[in-house]
């Protein structure tokens, strides 16, 4: 299925393709700006960085109108990224995702993420001109952005974590992971990555929405582009015969470490403020979780906690998006 162009004819749109730190890797970037802006600054500027499962161009910038988060960004004149991590959407594929599922260890853990988020916000700074920016993570990616924010405190103007993680124990979680011949460790047979269907994917979004309120929490065509979408970037998984995108599973393997208390990160090595905000219906995150990062988040100057009404781990797909966007515009314009 073709993409639609969704942007306003105000946006301009630029595709880049950046080095990472690590040799022969290569990311992809999207950009999109409120055409003709000239004045560029920290305040103005956003990087987003998606999660597991999803690459930036579906998670950002999704093919349907009026669904772009990154178009609403610019239409606030806003210059604003989007990056895809290695093994993810139109960026490299290192070698361990091409080679057999169980020949390496979890790949893409959060940490060579961080590396390259690094990677793009030096590029970014160096673009605008500008020696700090707004950066905005979801899912996995509110443990990744804030662990680049906790290393390089001063090129990061204010923090989105957008359905947060953070580590606490979850015995039950974690068993689930685990090796049941070494405890303690991953279990192997998790492979380096995974297929994820189209109905795998429908049993975490749709089984989060209430029973018979699926019409009125979210648009039928927005699940299905969803989904349609996430297989463009994936030509070997759409051709499987029964459709499926090529996952990697070091977010599993971060995921098995804060099920065991072991956070990515030093919350209270980050001192800009933080917004976290989820829906109430996000069966990913919990209570206990974003609470304790709250807590942990000890030196942050403003931080805030916000618990939006109807909206799940996908919400900025859902009826209610704007609502998540303004709140997060309005902690960007603060």
């Amino acid at each position: 299925m073709a993409q639609r162009k969704t942007s306003s004819p105000n946006i301009e749109k630029k595709d880049h393709i950046i080095d990472a730190l690590d040799p022969g890797i290569r990311l992809h970037l999207i950009e999109k700006r409120p055409r003709g802006l000239k004045k560029r600054e920290p305040a103005n500027t956003l990087l987003m960085v998606h999660g597991q499962s999803t690459p930036s161009p579906v998670a950002f910038d999704f093919p349907l109108p009026g669904y772009s988060w990154m178009d609403y960004a610019a239409a606030r004149g806003f210059n604003v990224f989007a990056l895809s991590i290695r093994g993810y959407g139109r960026s490299t594929r290192p070698p361990e995702l091409l080679a057999g599922r169980y020949d390496n260890p979890p790949a893409i853990r959060g940490r060579t993420a961080v590396r390259d988020i690094e990677a793009a916000v030096e590029f970014i700074c160096e673009r605008c001109g500008v020696d700090r920016i707004n950066l905005l993570g979801w899912s996995w990616g509110s443990t990744t952005t804030p662990a680049y924010t906790a290393g390089h405190r001063n090129r990061i103007e204010r923090l989105v974590l957008y359905a947060p993680f953070y580590a606490y124990d979850r015995p039950a979680v974690a068993a689930e992971r685990e090796d049941p011949s070494r405890p303690g460790r991953f279990d192997p047979r998790m492979g380096a990555w995974r297929w994820v269907t189209e109905r795998a994917q429908e049993e975490r979004w749709g089984g989060s929405i209430p029973r018979g309120q699926h019409a009125k929490w979210r648009e039928a065509r927005a699940a299905k582009i969803f989904w349609t979408a996430q297989l463009q970037y994936d030509p070997e998984g759409k051709k499987r015969r029964v459709p499926a995108v090529r996952i990697p599973n070091g977010a599993q393997a971060d995921g098995y470490d804060r099920a065991r208390n072991i956070p990515l990160y030093d919350a209270s090595k980050i001192h800009c403020p933080v917004l976290l905000i989820r829906g109430d219906h996000d069966r990913s995150c919990n209570d206990p979780e974003v609470n304790g990062l709250y807590r942990a988040l000890s030196n942050s100057r403003g931080r805030r906690s916000v618990l939006l009404g109807d909206g799940t781990h996908f919400m900025h797909f859902e009826r209610r998006r704007k609502e998540l966007y303004d709140q997060v515009q309005l902690f960007l314009e603060g």
